[in-house]
This record gives structure tokens, sequence and C-alpha cells, in this order.
């Protein structure tokens, strides 16, 4: 009965630890802004991809435009056409996201 008793004690302790060690846990900032009929977010701390979320508000078909780093190797411009009332999102896979506009 005593040994069951540690043991449970034991269990507890370790479960608080890895809660505290969670909540502890820094958590991710993401660029966030409207430009035009979007609305858009994307984290550019990602190290290979960057992941841009947009949303267009506009009930007409609209561009949004995803900057790259000009000295990256990937540093030209991608274009995504977006229906009307459409949210998606565009995987950049090279090149570090630099802003969003429409």
């Amino acid at each position: 009965m005593r040994k069951t008793s540690r043991t449970l004690a034991g269990v507890a302790i370790a479960a608080a630890s890895v809660g505290i060690a969670v909540a502890a846990a820094p958590t991710a900032s993401a660029e966030r802004g409207e430009s035009g009929c979007f609305a858009y977010s994307y984290d550019d701390s990602g190290d290979l991809t960057t992941t841009v979320y947009y949303n267009n508000h506009c009930n007409s078909e609209q561009t949004l435009h995803i900057n790259r780093d000009p000295n990256d190797v990937c540093g030209d411009t991608i274009d995504v056409k977006v229906g009307p009332d459409a949210k998606g999102n565009e995987v950049v896979r090279c090149g570090r996201v630099t802003g969003v506009w429409n």
C-alpha cells in the first residue's frame, strides 16, 4: 500500500513537471495584416517553407502578391489569383517571405 502511494506521488509530480514545461514553451508569432481585399497571416520563422494564409473579402477575383527576399535564390514575387469570398493558403518553398499585398 505504501509503495503504491509513492508511485502515484511520483507520477503526479512527473505529470505536473511536463505540464509546466508545455505551458512555458514559447508560442510562434505570426505576421498578420490586411491589404486591399485580403486578410492574411504567415509565420516567417520557418527554415524551409512558409505558409501564407489568406481570405479574399471582396466579391470579385483578386490577385494576392507574396514578396520574397530579393537577396535569396528565389527572390521573385508569387502571384496567387483568388476567387471572390474565397480563402486558402500558399506554401512558399523557396525564399523568405518579406511581405504580402493586394
